[in-house]
């Protein structure tokens, strides 16, 4: 899966910046709106009820722009892609050859607040792992180099279902220096079972059909265990690779995702 990822974060550079090499390794965006005190991430209001959004964030991306970019500060580059098994159908597709579509913020019927853009992909039909979309925190030049996030204390961002039939949880997962392979701590070969790569830092979100904020701080980011104990008590915040968001198999999705931050 992280080869699988690895190319398609290359693809996303290819797409939007004109070539790929090999890899190695609230501000003013985030208004309340009617209802945004509704499902809510895992880390925080878990039982439901009104969420607290964070006063101080620091915007990752808040999609205007309208490119699979996000924003080039804070010394984070990087680009959005998708992600799935192969088995079913997903839109934006994932980046290939023959289907050379870029992921970009989709404009909305509606704004929220002064928000008029945001990410958006559904999909059903996936048999194997699923799908999802994330995207990189350092990936210069099509790279992928640890990103050091420990003046934060969590992320935030707003989501909400396109289909109100779709998939009403989210998986929210973090790649750190101890589950991804540009680490060079964790077991790529799968030899080794009780470190492998790929057990990323993960969380659930769940989604309604109104726009709401997910506030999730870092400790509530456990890794699975892949069948084995994980090695590594917490996430390694001074080596963080990706954000990504995800369903598992069976499910139909459908999710739109704005105003992605890091808060402290």
């Amino acid at each position: 899966m992280a080869k699988r990822r690895a190319a398609w974060m290359c693809a996303a550079w290819t797409l939007t910046a004109g070539g790929c090499t090999t890899l190695v390794g609230l501000d003013d965006g985030y208004h309340l709106v009617d209802g945004a005190g509704g499902e809510a991430g895992a880390g925080a209001g878990a039982g439901g009820g009104e969420v607290v959004v964070p006063t101080d964030v620091e915007l990752i991306d808040d999609m205007e722009d309208g490119d699979s970019a996000i924003d080039e500060a804070g010394g984070r580059v990087g680009y959005w892609y998708s992600f799935n098994d192969g088995t079913g159908t997903q839109t934006p597709p994932v980046y290939s050859e023959e289907n050379p579509v870029g992921f970009i913020p989709e404009a909305l019927a509606e704004p929220r607040g002064e928000s008029t853009m945001a990410m958006h992909t559904f999909g059903s039909g996936f048999t194997e792992w699923g799908a999802g979309f994330g995207f990189a925190l350092n990936g210069p030049d099509g790279g992928l180099l640890a990103y050091d996030a420990s003046a934060y204390s969590g992320i935030v961002f707003w989501a909400k279902l396109g289909d109100a039939g779709a998939a009403t949880t989210m998986k929210v997962n973090i790649t750190d220096k101890t589950s991804d392979p540009a680490g060079g701590i964790c077991d790529e070969s799968g030899e080794d079972v009780a470190n492998p790569c790929f057990d990323d830092w993960s969380s659930t979100a769940r989604l309604g059909t109104a726009w709401a904020p997910v506030v999730i701080p870092f400790e509530q980011f456990a890794r699975g265990g892949e069948g084995a104990e994980p090695t590594a008590d917490a996430i390694d915040l001074t080596g963080l690779f990706a954000i990504e968001f995800g369903f598992v198999q069976g499910e139909d999705f459908d999710v739109y995702i704005d105003d992605v931050g890091f808060y402290r």
